[in-house]
């Protein structure tokens, strides 16, 4: 039997009869042609494109493609039944923690089927998850290698923190709890520090969340002025609702970023590019904001232990200033002595050394001049009377110049706000002053000021 017989289920014709097919007679022949080619299920391995689950009969339709440098290169259709799909994706959750869904790579057993109506597809009746985390592993490991051979691994975490990191740009989504609990604790924190915070909304997993949330770091790069850091902050999720933070793109994204990135995804295990390339990465949302406020509080603390250092070394120099000034004070009035019992001692010897040579001058000439020397010494002894005066006035003048002997006298000074009061100006009616005697003070309000 040649091809066509086999392919018609039919003996040879003569083809000058010119014979017709009807369409089921070809497509029930392709039927037989793959059911005795394929007359077994087989393993296949392609990705998950679009899952087309129809909740209200159970049934699925995958769509099924498998690529070549991002260029579809297979594509074809499969079926899984409502109750193959319920014990495949209740397996498939227990190992991966996730459902099935669009954009992952899955080993699957299936039988090839062609329908006369429905074409081709392939029937699957089970799906490896071992398989899917195997990609997802290999996928994070060539991530990892380009981003090191790239010189980019290690950029974000050699920034440094800010002293105060207030200004948070957030990528996140408004209505998530982790969201909510971020902001929680930063804005309820024990010492009331205020934070700036500006939301970035963005999709969190899936396909499309790779695109979504370096768009945001991009539109907040173009921003970065007005940003201390940038937190990436999610609730919790399987490692296949994770799986878009091994993407080389956005891991690239975050090392590449000019501000340090805070990540909080919520989960404990196999942790992600991302969060390795991160400058900070804490397990959850509110990890993230506790660390904010640590790092804020911190500083305040900083803030307050050279706050007391410099209130002790202005008290240090205050004292230490009074006490050179008080030695100078009393350098002053020791100098000002010694100048004036120098300046008497000289007019002591002046005195003797006039004495003695109007005494050796005068000596032959006595009886003569008896009567000019009396004179003389009569005006001498004046004379030095008067600087001896002098000499007694200074002194007396040095000592009143003391402040206590002045108030011993009668004087008094009074005080307006702590400061001694020159001038009626500056005071007005009811004004209350301090007036300082030699012994004691008086408290005085002012009833009335005359020029």
């Amino acid at each position: 039997m040649d091809r066509l017989s086999y392919f018609y289920g039919m003996t040879p014709v003569n083809p000058s009869t010119n014979r017709v097919l009807t369409l089921y007679e070809l497509t029930a022949g392709i039927a037989r042609v793959f059911s005795d080619n394929f007359p077994a299920a087989v393993w296949v391995k392609a990705e998950l494109a679009k899952l087309n689950h129809y909740p209200e009969s159970g049934h699925c339709y995958p769509a099924l493609v498998e690529k070549e440098k991002g260029v579809v290169k297979a594509e074809i259709r499969g079926t899984i039944w409502a109750n193959d799909f319920l014990r495949i994706n209740r397996q498939f959750m227990q190992i991966t923690s996730e459902p099935l869904k669009e954009g992952i790579h899955i080993l699957f057993r299936a039988m090839v089927k062609y329908h006369p109506v429905y074409g081709l597809s392939l029937q699957i009746s089970d799906i490896d998850p071992a398989y899917t985390l195997g990609e997802m592993a290999r996928e994070k490991l060539e991530t990892i290698n380009k981003l090191k051979k790239e010189c980019l691994f290690d950029l974000n975490r050699a920034l440094p923190m800010p002293l105060l990191p207030q200004r948070v740009a957030i990528i996140s989504v408004k209505t998530s709890k982790g969201y909510s609990d971020f902001m929680s604790v930063l804005g309820n924190n024990t010492w009331g520090y205020a934070f700036s915070c500006a939301l970035f909304p963005a999709l969190l997993q899936g396909d499309k969340a790779v695109e979504s949330i370096a768009g945001q770091l991009r539109r907040i790069k173009a921003l970065k002025d007005h940003f201390d850091v940038v937190a990436i902050i999610r609730g919790g999720g399987g490692d296949v609702g994770l799986n878009c933070y091994d993407h080389y793109e956005l891991a690239a994204e975050v090392a590449k970023f000019p501000l340090p990135v805070l990540t909080g995804i919520g989960h404990s295990t196999n942790e992600t590019v991302v969060e390795m390339v991160a400058g900070q990465n804490k397990i959850t949302p509110t990890d993230v904001a506790y660390f904010l406020v640590q790092h804020f509080h911190n500083f305040s603390a900083l803030v307050e232990e050279y706050k007391g250092k410099i209130l002790d070394y202005s008290q240090q120099l205050l004292e230490f200033e009074q006490r050179r000034f008080a030695e100078l004070v009393q350098r002053h009035f020791s100098g000002t002595r010694q100048f004036l019992q120098g300046e008497k001692a000289m007019l002591d010897t002046l005195s003797r050394d006039l004495l003695a040579i109007t005494k050796d001058s005068l000596h032959g000439e006595r009886v003569k001049m008896g009567e000019l020397q009396s004179g003389l010494k009569f005006h001498v002894k004046q004379w030095l009377t008067g600087r001896f005066s002098d000499i007694a006035l200074l002194e007396s003048q040095l000592r009143a110049l003391d402040p206590a002997n002045v108030l011993q006298r009668g004087y008094s000074i009074t005080y307006f706000n702590g400061k001694p009061l020159r001038d009626q100006a500056a005071v007005k009616e009811d004004d209350e002053i301090t007036t300082q005697l030699h012994a004691g003070r008086l408290t005085s309000k002012i009833k009335s000021i005359s020029e």
